[in-house]
């Protein structure tokens, strides 16, 4: 084929189009192959299956449905499959799902990324908080060294409620944000990169709130950098870790400049930056968006974070379970 007729196909395409294709040909360009089935393969090799029944090891092969192995256990008889207890489970467009993920890596609306795949929009809403939930497990268990801390706000927003618990807001209405109706998100970071952001209750950031929420999440010998909130200096005596002050009333005060708040100042910018293309999240899912900009900050290659994303899917299963609120059970 003459690549010359086949730029200018291509740039006849309108934007939605070109996008698409790109997105469509961008995974395959680095290695070609399915990564989900990929990684379905490599958690039974690390991972050896069980029973979520019983919990048995002596099960029988029954075939396969939709590429799905299914199983029968030997002690209680009953069926389970390969895809129990993973994000995958009792998804019917398994071959949309990396496509899906893909999506979410630019960062589409759910509706974009719906026309995109070719599913609904509630699959689409459903897939994305099933996703962005495992993210959870790649959250570092502690951070260490210099860790600078703040607080951060986001409107209070129940967004698909039909019985508010407050008076409307007007679109378009700019009027500061009272009190009560605002949520706090606190950020820390370590001087590695390291970063936890999380949501905190509503109203004023509180002392309560702040240290159920970031009690155990620093090493020994950490230094805590923060403004002049006392809510900080409490965390840090409930750690037994040491506090410093580094400005007070946005002018700095600590005598050595290492202890600074920068970075986590301009991690509030981009994470403000990134959820204002979202259009406004309901407050009850903002902590699984803390989960996604914590994903956007590493520094990886595109096919690799869609290789991670999958993986999350596939073998972080606790956090999964615990937002459902139940144990999913095996068809």
């Amino acid at each position: 084929m003459d690549i010359g007729k086949l730029k200018k196909q291509i740039q006849s395409l309108n934007d939605t189009d070109r996008k698409q294709l790109l997105s469509d040909l961008h995974i395959e360009h680095y290695e070609p192959g399915d990564y989900v089935s990929k990684a379905l393969q490599e958690k039974e090799l690390k991972t050896p299956l069980t029973c979520p029944h019983c919990g048995d090891n002596e099960f029988i092969s029954r075939g396969s449905h939709k590429g799905v192995k299914r199983y029968l256990c030997k002690s209680c008889k009953k069926y389970f499959n390969s895809n129990y207890g993973t994000a995958l489970y009792r998804i019917h467009k398994k071959d949309k799902w990396q496509q899906y993920i893909q999506c979410m890596n630019e960062g589409l609306s759910i509706k974009k990324s719906a026309e995109r795949v070719g599913i609904s929009y509630r699959t689409s809403f459903m897939w994305r908080h099933k996703i962005l939930i495992t993210l959870k497990e790649a959250e570092p268990s502690r951070l260490g060294g210099i860790v600078e801390a703040d607080d951060t706000y986001f409107p209070n927003s129940e967004k698909g409620n039909r019985h508010l618990k407050r008076k409307p807001r007007k679109r378009g209405d700019s009027r500061m944000i009272d009190q009560e109706n605002k949520v706090p998100v606190v950020v820390a970071t370590d001087r590695k990169g390291n970063t936890v952001l999380k949501v905190a209750g509503t109203g004023t950031l509180g002392r309560t709130e702040l240290r159920s929420k970031m009690a155990g999440k620093f090493e020994p010998k950490t230094i805590l950098c923060s403004d002049g909130a006392l809510v900080y200096r409490g965390l840090a005596h409930q750690e037994g870790i040491e506090h410093v002050i580094s400005s007070l009333l946005e002018r700095p005060i600590a005598k050595n400049k290492v202890y600074n708040i920068q970075s986590v100042n301009q991690l509030h910018k981009e994470l403000k930056q990134f959820m204002a293309k979202f259009n406004g999240v309901s407050t009850k899912y903002l902590q699984n968006y803390m989960y996604w900009f914590m994903q956007t900050k590493k520094k990886v290659a595109d096919n690799d974070k869609i290789k991670q994303w999958i993986w999350f899917t596939i073998t972080y299963t606790s956090a999964l379970e615990a937002y459902l609120g139940i144990k999913t059970g095996a068809s």
